[in-house]
């Protein structure tokens, strides 16, 4: 059985990447909670987490760079980066 740990993702408005992550997220059926980052607890824990790109994301109280996740130029999901990000325990699916 997979385990999650605790993932908060605070999207920007209009932002590709945020999208993208969302995305991936719900399509895997990855629970996570979402804070807007324009909003005044996305934006406190911005600053608490010092978050420098779209989307924040926190795992496990853990900063993480969205573009560890992103393949660039096409700001498509890594699915090796995301599945050793966002669970624990067995991947097969």
């Amino acid at each position: 059985m997979t385990t999650y740990r605790k993932i908060i993702i605070l999207p920007a408005p209009k932002c590709r990447r945020s999208r993208k992550v969302i995305e991936y997220l719900e399509a895997h059926h990855i629970p996570f909670t979402r804070i807007d980052l324009m909003s005044s607890e996305g934006q406190a824990l911005a600053a608490q987490y010092e978050l420098r790109a779209s989307p924040g994301i926190l795992v496990n109280g853990q900063s993480i760079n969205p573009f560890d996740l992103l393949i660039k130029p096409a700001c498509r999901i890594d699915e090796a980066a995301a599945q050793a990000l966002f669970s624990d325990g067995d991947q097969a699916r």
